[in-house]
């Protein structure tokens, strides 16, 4: 098994001081140490507190669950912007071997003591949630201990989120009430719920300024016979701007360490039109015999987006030198753009690094199925020789955006794996079939782009006197008083699926609905481009 080496520089501990003086935190919280298993379908996967998954002292998604083999040794979240005076904020990890970006909970007021509090993964399962919803009415029902515990609001004495995990609010108060009734809202047969932030001390990983966020973690899977569901896990972040900047030329990173069994003789790519990343093995046998190895017709793993465009795919090395880790803030900074450490472009062809060729953002986006393009296997062109294969870490990323100060921006990944029965590249074509059927799968859950299906369950940082729904209650049949003119009007239920919708133009429309009785969520967009969301009952 391969070994991540790291040196530590006198030059990065200098950063560090000078960045714990420019940005003193609301704390030094220790890094969170809480781990646990999703292994509901044919995928083991290790997830971690810290803000990286998969990685536990070495590979941790392991497929088929029970063989010893894994496809990725580490993946997690990057985020970077610049503030207003274009000062780069960063967070992101990779092994949390040099340092922590990221603390469990969210922003808080309760010191180091608030990061041990959170220090913990809330799992729920479907089948838990379909008994609760039976039978919690019933005179000797106990309601299961994970759904009493489940977070769904922070503490106001420590000046946190009011609405942290989401929940179906079947009570109708403001309040997670689920002996009334309420219950978690989660995604797949069961999902792990776990949250962090990158306030609470100094960022030890990248030396990079924090950004203030918060960050809602939700890692889902479906036990269902289909083999695409069985080999694929999910996971959905809902990021919170809760510091005063408002960051310019935001991006979303989420870097895989892709690792097919033995882990230096792999190649990467990527597919533009699926949002895919992916690995795969350079040659038609893995590795050398190793137990964890997977020796002929080795899968084809992938990490995609599923609700937003891949504005860039990276890929380096394990090694030195400017095609490699990065180590400093602005070089995680630089992949995320479309730039090697050196600040040099990306370039089409070969190896990708300063040749005399057109700039590119998206690294080997060719099909090693049909050899066409630039691929690892084709690098220049389809007689040429392939590259040398390596240790291969990837990066999809998306953006730029403007995140807002209270603002929240959400990003839903899949990980789909596939092997076939023939070889290494017809992986690849299995796992590409697999990313398309996944990405009509989600589409069909009509998640939309919110924050696991959160509509109204969530702080509004919108004014509501600026747009009212009455009367609320009603029998479906609501006036909507807007000051200025509505574009248009969105409902949707408790799962997420959209129920009605309206283009009225005007600022004062009146709706009429045939709507079963239940809660609901609306999304109205104003002429002056301004979203407002919220919480309706038909009665």
């Amino acid at each position: 098994m391969k070994k991540k080496l790291f040196i530590i520089t006198v030059s990065l501990f200098f950063s560090l001081f000078l960045i714990s003086s420019f940005f003193p935190c609301s704390a030094q919280c220790l890094a969170p140490t809480n781990k646990t298993y999703i292994n509901i379908n044919d995928i083991n996967a290790t997830i971690k507190t810290n803000g990286t998954l998969f990685f536990d002292e070495g590979a941790g998604f392991e497929v088929p669950k029970g063989s010893g083999k894994k496809t990725l040794f580490s993946a997690s979240l990057w985020l970077g912007g610049l503030d207003e005076q274009d000062n780069l904020h960063l967070a992101a990890m990779r092994y949390a071997q040099i340092g922590n970006d990221f603390w469990a909970g969210p922003i808080s007021n309760g010191g180091a003591a608030a990061g041990s509090y959170y220090d913990k993964i809330w799992r729920v399962t479907k089948e838990e949630i379909e008994y609760h919803k039976a039978h919690h009415g019933d005179p000797y029902y106990i309601t299961p201990l994970s759904l009493l515990d489940w977070p769904a609001h922070g503490r106001e004495m420590y000046q946190e989120s009011y609405y942290l995990a989401p929940f179906v609010n079947v009570a109708g108060s403001e309040r997670y009430e689920p002996e009334l009734g309420d219950y978690p809202l989660i995604r797949g047969d069961e999902a792990l719920f776990f949250m962090l932030n990158d306030d609470c001390g100094s960022h030890t990983e990248t030396q990079g300024v924090p950004l203030g966020v918060e960050i809602l973690c939700m890692v889902y899977a479906f036990n269902d016979p289909d083999d695409d569901l069985q080999h694929t896990l999910f996971i959905s972040y809902e990021i919170r701007n809760k510091s005063d900047n408002n960051y310019k030329d935001f991006h979303i990173g989420f870097f895989s360490d892709f690792e097919i069994g033995y882990g230096y003789d792999d190649y990467i790519g990527c597919d533009t039109l699926l949002n895919l990343g992916y690995g795969y093995n350079a040659t038609i046998i893995d590795g050398d015999g190793e137990i964890y190895a997977y020796g002929e017709n080795p899968p084809a793993q992938g990490a995609m987006f599923l609700n937003k465009k891949m504005s860039t795919f990276a890929y380096f090395n394990n090694g030195s030198g400017a095609t490699s880790d990065p180590t400093i803030s602005y070089q995680y900074y630089n992949y995320m753009k479309a730039l090697w450490k050196d600040q040099t472009p990306f370039t089409y062809g070969g190896t990708g690094y300063d040749l005399p060729s057109d700039h590119t953002k998206y690294m080997f986006s060719g099909d090693p199925v049909t050899k066409t393009g630039w691929t690892e296997l084709t690098p220049y062109g389809p007689e040429s020789s392939p590259n040398s294969p390596n240790d291969r870490r990837g990066l999809l990323a998306a953006g730029p955006y403007m995140l807002s100060a209270g603002e929240s921006v959400c990003i839903d990944i899949a990980f789909p794996w596939a092997q076939a029965e023939k070889n290494n590249i017809a992986s690849v074509a299995l796992l590409k079939q697999r990313a398309n059927t996944i990405q009509q799968f989600y589409n069909a859950q009509n998640y939309e782009d919110f924050c696991f299906t959160m509509v109204g369950i969530k702080d509004n940082i919108n004014n509501h006197n600026e747009l009212i729904f009455f009367p609320n209650p009603s029998n479906g049949h609501f006036t909507v008083n807007s000051k200025t003119i509505i574009e248009s009007i969105e409902l949707y239920d408790v799962v997420g699926k959209k129920v009605f919708s309206d283009t009225p133009q005007v600022s004062t429309p009146q709706i009429s609905t045939d709507l079963p009785q239940g809660l609901y969520f609306y999304r109205v967009v104003t002429k002056d481009n301004a979203i407002h969301s919220g919480k309706i009952l038909v009665q």
